[in-house]
């Protein structure tokens, strides 16, 4: 059993941890939080430090992912015991490395982090929310080197960090972990201010740029009556009032959240015949979240869906969902595990084939503009690749549509908008976001949050519409041209250092 030291130090940890993603001014938290669990650490064996950590993530991820109660009870037990055994392994993997005091064995450990960060992306589907990193989404100067090194990279760094620091208390070599620290923060910081200090006089030049204005709506309907066949109509010209008054401001293209149509496109003709009717009067794109279904041979398949309308009401391109949320939107194993359906209500949707480029083209100005964007749906825009491949393909800039709606007034939704945030830095992209109810906002390429919908300075739960000006700058960043290039480094240092700790169990020497 631990003693009442040891579940303090986890505590610590955990709410330390924690604290950034519910406030973002406390984003400095992060770089010691993990050093009151690496005290315990100290004279255990790798299995009692699986469970430490094991228990520190579930304190963790308790205070982090709270609002998925208002969900489902039991798959927020389920998930934070499976999230957790990341951070236990974190714990047992890192121990022959954590007791060395050499400076090669603190890359070590912050690597086999990364590894498990990485790997929780994508095994059983992948669920990267809340990545280390994404604790600096306030710090811009630390996280604009994401443009390199991605998101994991960043989390590679805050770890780092809270190791070093922990040796420094420790009177662990103190000038050289001090002279290490010092240079790692001005290469990284140094870097951030250069790059920002690059974007605002991109910005403050009087040259052409390519600029587009957005509107996005927010309807803020309430989960429980989102779907009520009784109020559709009074949900559907709620969507459309807004966007008359958006109009107004002459945007090129007006974005509704996910599924703002109320009900499946094709089985709501006459609707949807309004909504056509709409966008001529509006006189500007739409770009509608909605439900779809095909009649295939072998029945009817399900979307979660984007469809793009041209100012004269056609429809101008299409895109479904392809990355569907587990037990959400579809059952995995339906065969083994649809027994599920007869206690909870579970979506039938089917993913998407290929990722979808909608064009926009438009004059400002005077300067003739031929945009490019990419449509990610409700959690799309926390897989990187995903992203990535999206920047590869062309897109100029990024549109998420969501509905948080089913958080309440909580931090869910401003968790969700740090990964876009990541998204916009990592391919120096803006990024859009239209959510049912907050934070429907613009996110600049630097990962500056330039304007959002806002009711008597509140962004959760209410209604509303924005419109603000995104400009667009071409060219590929790093890490949009060569991927998690840094976690493949990462990767492969790692194996030649669990082969050398095959090989000698000895300490080493910097």
């Amino acid at each position: 059993m631990f003693s009442l030291y040891s579940f303090a130090m986890i505590f610590v940890s955990a709410a330390l941890l924690s604290l950034p993603y519910h406030l973002p001014a406390a984003w400095f938290t992060a770089f010691f939080a993990f050093i009151p669990i690496f005290f315990t650490f100290e004279k255990k064996t790798s299995s009692q430090i699986f469970k430490i950590c094991f228990i520190f993530g579930l304190f963790y991820h308790a205070s982090l992912g709270y609002w998925l109660n208002y969900v489902n009870v039991l798959g927020f037990l389920l998930l934070s015991g499976y999230l957790s055994i990341y951070f236990g392994f974190f714990g047992s993997l890192s121990r022959h490395f954590f007791v060395q005091n050499n400076l090669r064995s603190t890359w070590y450990v912050a690597g086999i982090w990364v590894m498990l960060e990485y790997a929780r992306g994508f095994l059983f589907g992948g669920f990267p929310w809340a990545l280390l990193g994404y604790s600096q989404w306030k710090n811009l100067p630390f996280i604009q080197i994401a443009d390199v090194i991605g998101a994991y990279g960043v989390s590679f760094f805050v770890i780092w960090v809270n190791l070093i620091l922990y040796r420094i208390l420790r009177g662990v070599r103190v000038t050289r972990y001090l002279t290490a620290l010092c240079l790692v923060l001005v290469i990284v910081v140094g870097y951030g201010v250069e790059r920002l200090h690059s974007w605002d006089k991109f910005y403050r030049a009087e040259t052409p740029k390519a600029t587009l204005r957005i509107s996005v709506i927010q309807g803020n309907i309430p989960q429980d009556q989102k779907w009520d066949a009784k109020i559709k109509e009074i949900i559907f010209e709620k969507y459309n009032r807004l966007s008359m008054m958006a109009s107004m401001e002459q945007p090129e293209l007006i974005v509704w959240p996910e599924t703002s149509f109320p009900g499946y496109f094709e089985n709501e003709p006459m609707m949807a015949s309004h909504l056509r009717s709409v966008v001529r009067q509006a006189k500007t794109r739409l770009l509608v979240g909605a439900p779809m279904m095909s009649d295939f041979e072998n029945g009817l398949v399900f979307y979660n869906g984007a469809i793009l309308f041209s100012s004269n009401g056609e429809e101008a391109g299409r895109y479904s969902k392809m990355h569907l949320v587990p037990f959400g939107e579809y059952i995995p194993f339906e065969a083994l595990l649809g027994f599920i359906r007869y206690f909870v209500e579970i979506g039938r949707f089917s993913p998407g084939a290929d990722p979808t480029i909608f064009s926009i083209v438009s004059e400002y100005q005077k300067i003739k503009i031929a945009a490019k964007f990419g449509v990610l749906i409700c959690y799309e825009d926390i897989f990187p690749s995903m992203v990535r491949n999206l920047c590869r393909n062309g897109a100029d800039f990024l549109v998420n549509i969501t509905n948080d709606a089913w958080f309440g007034k909580t931090s869910a939704p401003y968790q969700h908008a740090q990964a876009s945030v990541f998204r916009a830095i990592e391919n120096r992209v803006p990024v859009v976001r239209a959510a049912n109810t907050g934070l429907s906002c613009f996110i600049s390429a630097e990962g500056r949050v330039t304007a959002s919908v806002q009711k008597d300075g509140e962004e959760i739960m209410v209604s509303g519409h924005q419109t603000h000006d995104i400009t667009l700058r071409k060219g590929r960043s790093f890490f949009t041209r060569f991927g998690d290039i840094f976690f493949w480094l990462v990767l492969g240092i790692l194996f030649f250092a669990f082969k050398e700790k095959h090989k000698n169990s000895g300490y080493s020497r910097l």
